[in-house]
């Protein structure tokens, strides 16, 4: 398993986990549980991860969920954004800035200025900012998160029924157009989690 790992995630993980001990207090499971959902994100490539906490899975208040989550972030090196909260649950976005900043310069600057209103300039944090207010406006995720999630463009598009491309079917997400590059896609991220889920459940 230890083969799908670079030597550099290697070298994180050991320190991660002398960070960590042996201990079962909820910090401990709560990062070994964000390491498993960020699998995509840490080893396969994946731009960001929406880590949806619910407030009675760990028995945290939300300040302690967010230090911990910049504690794992800091231990990989990833960023974070708390998008959206409520009475149930907090939504944290995981990312590499210079991964969702690639993905918004691959998205057609037609559709991200002149129909989805993003301002000019727009790089990885001015976009998830403005997703954090657009959701918090009006209490619906922006389904233009899925550039940030690695989604391929073509699917977010479709799905917002911005292109003309017609479902050919779903794999967590709704695939818009030919179907093999994001089946491709998905089973690259859900491999990372399944080997990350693995690594935890033998350590």
């Amino acid at each position: 398993m230890t083969n799908f790992f670079s030597k550099a995630d290697q070298v994180k993980l050991e320190k991660w986990e002398r960070k960590l001990g042996r201990s079962f207090e909820a910090r401990t499971l709560l990062e070994k549980w964000i390491f498993v959902h960020a699998a995509g994100v840490l080893f396969a490539k994946k731009p960001g991860e929406l880590i949806i906490m619910k407030k009675d899975m760990f028995g945290l208040n939300s300040p302690k969920y967010q230090k911990i989550t910049k504690s794992f972030c800091r231990s990989w090196n990833l960023e974070h954004l708390l998008l959206y909260e409520n009475g149930h649950s907090l939504k944290i976005m995981l990312y590499r800035a210079d991964a969702v900043d690639h993905r918004i310069a691959a998205a057609s600057k037609k559709i991200m200025h002149c129909v989805l209103k993003y301002p000019f300039g727009l790089d990885c944090t001015a976009f998830l900012e403005e997703v954090a207010i657009r959701w918090n406006t009006s209490g619906s995720i922006p389904h233009e998160i899925g550039i940030a999630l690695g989604y391929p463009l073509k699917d977010v598009w479709g799905f917002m029924g911005i292109s003309a491309d017609s479902c050919s079917g779903s794999c967590g997400w709704k695939i818009f157009g030919d179907p093999e590059p994001s089946m491709k896609r998905k089973h690259r991220y859900e491999k990372a989690r399944e080997l990350a889920s693995q690594y935890i459940h033998a350590a």
